[in-house]
């Protein structure tokens, strides 16, 4: 195998895929990438291209970018060496050469040699069948992550929250995720949508690499739901990934329907607010406490390891039952996070049942909530 490559190109790719590379492993063949060049791409293009994969088995990666190629071939190589080498690298053309399982990398004023794996013994990567994708706006489905993806559970006795579910019928998507202590869903129509279906658990290892490769662009991303794995087809790269078994459990069942008062509060105010006075909450569960009385809240907490307490109070727009609500500041932050606009609306009923929040300003043909469980207040 013999191709030359621009540094910056390559070097693009090769960050990407080191996000799919276990930490650890005890199959040194999962801690290489794959480089092999080749006559066109098996989705999209032609040319001589390089192909860059990396699996741990249950997500895979594949990159393609244009390279010139004089002798076709595939190695394995250490990835994270690769890597290195290639970043401290001088900007220009490389040159890469591979012979009996070792691959040369010239620079300008130097070359250096790593030992690789035969490309035979690489894990079998996925097969893109583009004739079963459907295509989805990249920003809606970055969108739908964003805001969902804060929630995932990491409880692995629990594996069916351990992703996020991903719903989609005609016209419409949905995105919910939930650890059991919070819950976030976000559902979307778009006539677009039409012809995806189906109902799938997908891990956030996948769902933020997504995320990391679209960023803001604004472009149409292919969809291919398998048995048990979900393909992403962008442009130059693909993400396949094993999905989680389920069924997912009944999120329907912890959405209260009769949260009756209702909270208006400045978005940015409550959080400022609620950062501060978390400094001395309890170092276990983050609890403050949420006074609520009409046209005021009192944020406080209290931290018996240091002796320390916190109040604060902030305006706010509310008409109901003087309440006393305990939550986990954290929990609060990340929620206040992926809301927009100036203010967000707590629909509350006790200060022992599940809290809503939403964003005052709704987005047109979107809805989105977050749940919030309390902590039960010390007396």
């Amino acid at each position: 195998m013999k191709f030359v490559a621009q540094r910056s190109k390559i070097l693009e790719s090769l960050l990407n895929i080191l996000n799919v590379l276990p930490t650890r492993s005890t199959l040194p063949i999962l801690s290489n990438i794959l480089l092999e060049t080749t006559e066109g791409k098996e989705t999209k293009g032609s040319g001589s291209q390089l192909k860059i994969a990396a699996t741990d088995l249950d997500m895979s990666m594949m990159s393609y970018l244009p390279v010139a190629v004089s002798k076709k071939g595939s190695i394995t190589i250490p990835g994270k060496t690769f890597v290195d080498i290639i970043r401290e690298a001088p900007e220009g053309e490389i040159a890469f050469t591979a012979t009996d399982n070792r691959l040369e990398i010239k620079l300008e004023n130097g070359s250096y040699k790593i030992g690789g794996i035969p490309a035979a013994e690489f894990p079998k990567l996925p097969e893109v069948n583009t004739a079963r994708q459907n295509k989805v706006s990249s920003q809606d489905l970055v969108r739908m992550v964003r805001k969902t993806v804060f929630a995932i559970s990491g409880d692995e006795t629990r594996p069916a929250l351990n992703g996020a579910l991903w719903k989609a019928e005609d016209e419409s998507m949905l995105m919910v995720a939930t650890d059991g202590h919070r819950l976030a869903k976000v559902s979307m129509k778009n006539k677009k949508f039409h012809g995806l279906s189906g109902s799938v658990i997908v891990p956030p290892k996948a769902l933020n690499l997504l995320v990391k490769l679209i960023g803001d662009e604004d472009k149409e991303v292919g969809v291919i739901f398998g048995d048990n794995h979900l393909i992403f087809n962008l442009e130059d790269s693909v993400i396949s990934s094993r999905l989680i078994e389920g069924p997912y459990p009944n999120y329907e069942a912890v959405i209260p329907k009769d949260n009756d008062k209702k909270l208006i509060v400045e978005k940015e105010l409550l959080a400022s607010t609620t950062r501060r006075v978390s400094i001395l909450s309890n170092n276990f569960t983050h609890q403050i406490k949420f006074a609520v009385k009409k046209d005021k809240m009192e944020l406080s907490a209290a931290n018996s390891d240091l002796g320390g307490e916190a109040r604060e109070t902030i305006p706010c727009d509310y008409d109901g039952d003087e309440m006393e609500l305990g939550y986990n500041a954290n929990y609060v932050l990340d929620i206040l996070k992926q809301m927009e606009g100036d203010k967000v609306i707590f629909s509350l009923n006790t200060p022992v049942s599940a809290g809503m929040i939403f964003p005052r300003e709704k987005k047109e043909n979107e809805e989105y909530f977050c749940l919030i469980m309390p902590l039960r207040l010390a007396d």
